[in-house]
């Protein structure tokens, strides 16, 4: 999994609304659904917050193809993250997430363990 591009759609009260688009390779033979994640945002090691809400996305299977994920993220304290919210909207290929995803495909569920996930 590839980050290509981050776009902010809202900044309200503790909570940042982005739209990340990445680049997924399903080796699978079936279509498989994000169903929930559970991940922290870093700047420059500096941790940010935490997803607090993604939408399902539906993999298609034995592709590699790029995908738009919306998600919610609870900042941990606005304030003092104002001038560092603003470096990751000058230059957003400093970002990181890790944490978990979790996928499901039919009646079967797996949870994957992300590290670093960063821009290409």
């Amino acid at each position: 999994m590839k980050i290509l591009d981050v776009r902010y759609e809202e900044l309200g009260g503790s909570t940042l609304k982005l739209a990340v688009d990445v680049r997924v390779d399903n080796p699978n033979y079936f279509n498989v659904k994000i169903t929930n994640a559970n991940m922290t945002l870093r700047l420059h090691e500096r941790v940010l917050g935490n997803v607090t809400q993604v939408e399902q996305i539906e993999l298609l299977g034995r592709t590699e193809a790029d995908y738009t994920v919306r998600f919610s993220i609870e900042l941990r304290d606005v304030m003092s993250n104002m001038m560092t919210l603003y470096r990751l909207f000058m230059n957003p290929k400093e970002l990181n997430l890790s944490g978990t995803v979790r996928v499901r495909s039919f009646i079967y569920s797996r949870t994957f363990q992300v590290d670093r996930l960063t821009f290409q």
